[in-house]
């Protein structure tokens, strides 16, 4: 992408740009393209498109200014800083945190209309209830995972809990699936932010329950996410959902 064309796409994203901050991060994803073998570039463009339609216009502007704080966010680490942002945080205090490698592996936007795959999920079992997270909302249906994980839990001496912490989009079993499990369960810090803005913008797209005691599970939908799918709708192809 040539550097005015991000430029013009940038500026429209955050409601006070700066010369310097565009131009720093032209660089870095000039930088970043040059490391992996990717279009750096777009790949910021598209995190914070993400952002600017995901959070507050605050929000988004300081997820902008990031880089100027020293260390700067990478594509796959922005949104993780705009959550944190939403709920009080500074850019200092988030460039702090993606320099500590804390924000490593959360979502990275695909194209610039993305819709966001963040839910809550809460898993209650035996009468407890634990609360987690998802980044694949809308690729795996909630209903399918329950019976999956509780045929696994029966097969394989497990507690349904445990099941559904190891299985993956594609309704395999795994413990080492890394990104493709359907839950996250090793941040609670990021499972309680996500918590604090649900409602609040449409960055979380739902709240699913899985019930093992009932053999149910529901799915409460943000209706500020669900007000962006709908007006993004004659315009988008990405997202298909199953839930």
């Amino acid at each position: 992408m040539e550097r005015k064309e991000f430029e013009r796409q940038l500026h429209a994203l955050v409601p006070q740009p700066d010369p310097e901050i565009t131009a720093a991060l032209f660089s870095f994803g000039q930088e970043l393209g040059q490391e992996d073998n990717y279009d750096g570039v777009r790949g910021l463009l598209n995190s914070l498109s993400f952002v600017s339609r995901h959070f507050s216009a605050a929000t988004a502007q300081g997820v902008y200014e990031i880089i100027q704080h020293g260390s700067a966010a990478l594509p796959d680490e922005m949104v993780a800083a705009a959550v944190y942002l939403e709920n009080g945080s500074t850019p200092q205090a988030v460039a702090e945190m993606a320099d500590a490698g804390s924000l490593m592996c959360f979502h990275w936007p695909q194209n610039v209309e993305e819709l966001s795959p963040l839910a809550l999920c809460v898993v209650t079992e035996g009468g407890q209830s634990r609360s987690f997270y998802t980044l694949h909302f809308g690729a795996f249906d909630p209903d399918t995972a329950l019976r999956s994980a509780q045929q696994y839990a029966h097969d394989r001496q497990l507690s349904v809990t445990d099941a559904l912490l190891s299985l993956t989009t594609d309704m395999a079993l795994n413990s080492n699936g890394g990104a493709r499990k359907i839950l996250v369960s090793i941040d609670p810090d990021m499972t309680q932010a996500l918590s604090a803005v649900f409602l609040r913008c449409p960055a979380v797209a739902a709240h699913l329950t899985f019930d093992a005691d009932c053999g149910q599970t529901v799915v409460e939908y943000n209706p500020l996410w669900l007000e962006l799918r709908q007006k993004q709708e004659p315009k988008q192809s990405g997202m298909q959902l199953t839930v």
